[in-house]
């Protein structure tokens, strides 16, 4: 293999996609679109205006409706000697949103309350009934029974549980929830970028193909430098634009939050109760080295492993429009650990997770996803990436006879036996 050559291809497919308009724009709008998922929700609920949801509460029973009022009196109006007909009238004209009647059976709970309403509020608005109904019934049945203040607060005094995880050597590490939002983040992150990446090798060699410039690249080099340079250029272009998208997300998630608090703490108290969950979102959990150094090689891995093949599919394709059928056997093994990514993150230490992560196929996703919520031994992480080494090697050597057959075909789609001949091809 000549080493001048294969950094001249490299160099080639790197500079021609990072000059692009789509690789530019893409890595703008990228942490763009993340910061738009945490502020555009805040916005919405403390700038878009309240609902004005009014609920007339109907209280036969005596104390529930007081206490509804004391929850939200923006939104619960106690009228106790309502006519439920007039109430019916009011909904059905856009005049109040609904009306609950309290009688003993539904405090003493042989009886279910019923919300009638116009049905514009949504989930939301039906949960929140719920939740403040729920509560409203406690504290007046507690209040009837005339319990002393302490035992009140300690019914409902919340339980918040923090979890430290000890390791082998004593030392407690901090093991939150937010650990399974990074696992699945990086899980989907590698996914995303074995599709994204694999399918513009896979592009790029189709329109080489059909501009017959791959020809004139044939002649100069051969085909397994013109394959391993594609997928080590695009490679490094992924590997920039990650990099861009991480250090831009990391001053976001430093920086905006602050911003958030003080652009929406003096609006309400809701409006700062939601900034300040903003704020906790935005700061991640501590990630040790160790979880992002195998995450790059998970990355990087996956990469390889699947360019290799989307370059071979795309050498055997004329256009996008002959690869539907050749890309399925390599999307499957792509969406399977997807699919498994549930099961594997709730019980990490089963069989089913330890089986599936270790194959090599499935690893890049699996493996990360088990190492970011719980303690992998060593000897399952470090054999996972040596099999997706064999294999990456594996898959470009059968990849480079696809291609080499592939790139000077013309006029027709090959079967997978006609592909499985090119691989015999001396």
């Amino acid at each position: 293999m000549n080493l001048t050559k294969l950094f001249l291809i490299i160099k080639r497919e790197y500079l021609t996609r990072l000059k692009s308009k789509t690789f530019i724009i893409s890595t703008i709008l990228a942490p763009i679109f993340i910061l738009a998922m945490f502020l555009v929700p805040i916005l919405m609920t403390n700038f878009g205006g309240s609902s004005n949801e009014q609920v007339i509460i109907v209280d036969h029973a005596g104390g529930v409706a007081n206490h509804l009022v004391k929850l939200n009196p923006n939104r619960y109006i106690n009228e106790k000697y309502a006519s439920v007909d007039t109430l019916r009238s009011e909904v059905i004209h856009g005049q109040i949103s609904g009306f609950i009647v309290i009688t003993p059976k539904v405090v003493n709970g042989s009886e279910k309350p019923e919300l009638v309403y116009s049905g514009n509020g949504g989930i939301t608005f039906t949960q929140s009934v719920r939740s403040d109904l729920q509560t409203a019934i406690r504290d007046a049945l507690l209040s009837k029974t005339n319990v002393n203040p302490d035992v009140k607060s300690i019914m409902e005094r919340s339980i918040h549980l923090q979890t430290k995880k000890l390791t082998k050597s004593g030392e407690e590490k901090q093991n939150t929830d937010m650990l399974f939002v990074v696992g699945y983040f990086m899980a989907i992150g590698i996914y995303m970028a074995m599709f994204i990446y694999g399918s513009l090798i896979m592009r790029g060699v189709i329109e080489e193909k059909t501009s017959r410039i791959i020809e004139i690249m044939a002649s100069s080099a051969k085909p397994f430098e013109l394959l391993l340079g594609k997928v080590l250029g695009v490679g490094a272009l992924g590997a920039t634009q990650f990099l861009i998208w991480v250090v831009s997300i990391s001053g976001i998630t430093t920086f905006g939050a602050p911003f958030i608090v003080h652009a929406l703490g003096g609006k309400s108290t809701s409006a700062v109760q939601s900034a300040n969950s903003a704020n906790m979102a935005l700061q991640m959990p501590h990630i040790g080295a160790g979880l992002w150094i195998f995450f790059i090689l998970f990355f990087v891995l996956g990469y390889l492993m699947y360019s290799a093949l989307f370059a071979a599919v795309g050498s055997a394709a004329d256009s996008e429009t002959d690869v539907q059928q050749l890309t399925f056997p390599i999307t499957i093994p792509i969406i399977l650990p997807i699919m498994f990514l549930t099961s594997v993150t709730a019980n990490p230490g089963s069989t089913f997770a330890v089986v599936t992560s270790m194959i090599p196929l499935f690893s890049p996703i699996l493996m990360i996803a088990r190492m970011a919520v719980s303690s992998v031994p060593l000897w399952q992480s470090l054999g996972s990436v040596v099999l997706m080494i064999l294999t990456f090697l594996g898959l470009m050597w059968l990849s480079s006879r696809v291609y080499r057959v592939g790139i000077l075909m013309y006029g027709k789609k090959p079967s997978f036996k006609e592909i499985a001949k090119w691989i015999r091809y001396n």
